[in-house]
Parts: structure tokens; sequence; C-alpha cells
């Protein structure tokens, strides 16, 4: 097997890698190892879209668990212990450009002081900061930090600091859900991208789940409650 190692010190796996049978590559690779955090494993997943990833903690960060030994992921890995699962992506168009989301699409006011005015699929008006729309992997980022939930199907909107109690929306796998800014600027920003798209009053933007996937070998491994993050 055909290993990428991404990621700050990923190299420093090199050794062990190869130790385990396995052909590290800088190219054309069947697997990429992100070694690191979430914000690794979607820069992973933005650059080589669709080859699965294998997340592993940087051990310079986290105290990790008995499981989640660098050694113990490799061995399972190549004793085909580790199961490989598939994540739908949220999709949007944007300046007739369409865009993926692994964890969540966030709107947001432009200036602070200015709240937006908005519509969800011209049902109700809101006035607040924002919408972050998130996919069940993404649920644990901000979609969790505004609405103190997850949830594992289909995907979710979450109102944030709207002036009126908004109760998050969930959604099923084929619906569709269109956002309307009615009065002010707005930013649109996804998952870890550096590309911010500036969203001007009367636009729409319509977001669904996407046929596009991530193939992310043990993902609960960044979660898991027994390894201990001793610095960001």
């Amino acid at each position: 097997m055909k290993v990428l190692l991404f990621g700050k010190n990923a190299s420093s796996l090199e050794g062990l890698v190869k130790s385990s049978g396995l052909e590290v590559v800088d190219h054309n690779p069947d697997l990429i190892f992100s070694f690191g955090g979430d914000g690794t494993l979607l820069s992973a997943e933005k650059e080589y879209p669709g080859i699965p990833k294998l997340p592993m903690r940087n051990s310079q960060i986290c105290k990790k668990c008995l499981e989640h030994e660098d050694q113990t992921v490799l061995k399972n890995l190549v004793e085909g212990k580790l199961h490989l699962k598939e994540y739908k992506k949220l999709q949007t168009t944007v300046l007739y450009k369409t865009i993926f989301a692994l964890n969540d699409f966030v709107i947001r006011n432009i200036e602070p002081i200015h709240a937006i005015r908005f519509t969800i699929s011209e049902i109700k008006l809101y006035i607040g900061d924002g919408v972050a729309i998130a996919t069940p992997f993404g649920s644990t980022g901000y979609f969790k930090s505004i609405t103190k939930k997850t949830f594992d199907k289909g995907f979710g909107l979450a109102f944030n600091n709207t002036t009126e109690q908004a109760n998050p929306l969930y959604l099923e796998e084929n619906d569709q859900i269109a956002f309307m800014l009615v009065r002010g600027q707005a930013t649109l920003s996804f998952d870890n991208s550096p590309d911010i798209f500036t969203i001007d009053e009367g636009s729409a933007l319509n977001f669904k789940l996407s046929n596009q996937t991530a193939k992310i070998y043990e993902a609960q491994s960044l979660r898991c409650p027994n390894c201990q993050v001793t610095r960001g």
C-alpha cells in the first residue's frame, strides 16, 4: 500500500510506517495519513479529495490512549481491522462555483456591530449573526458550540445569535434548504478553508448533501475521550 504522510511533523512517522511494510510516497497514494487534529484532516481532504484518510493525533500535542498509539493503529490497519467509513459532504454554489464542505458552511454578518436579516426557505424572517449548516461529521464543531447538540444523519442548520430563540433545523438526506440574505452583508466560509466569499444583500444560496464523500478510517479517534490533548 502506498501512503502519503500529511501534516506538521508527519515525517516523524516515516520510519514506523516503513517498518510496517507500507511504502511512503509523495504522489498517487492509496491512503493519506493525516497526522494532527480535525484541521489537518480537513486540509488533507481539501487537497486530496476522495482518497482514503487515516487520522492520527500528533503525539507532541496529545497523550494518546493505548488503542490509539501509533504502533497499534498501524498494526490494526495492516491487519485489516480498521473500518473505512464514507461521510457525505455538503455542497452549495456561489459565484458560479460549486464548493463542498466535510464539516460545515458558516454564513455570518460581515460587520459584528450590524445584524443581518435573512430567510430560510422563504418561511420566516430572522435577525441575527447568521447560520451554520453542518454534516453529521461536522456537528461536533461549531454546530455543537451553538446548539449544545450533535446529530448522526441528514444535515442540520443552527441559528447563530438571533433576536428570537430559534431551534436548530434537522434535514433529511435528500432535503435542500435555501438561505436568502434580505438585508445586510455577510460572509460564507467552509471547513477551515482560507477561501471566504462575500454575500451581498439579495443573494440566495441553496444547500444540500452532495454525492461527493470523504473516506475516513476510524474518524472517532480524533474525539476519543481517553486521548488527552495537551496543547492546541
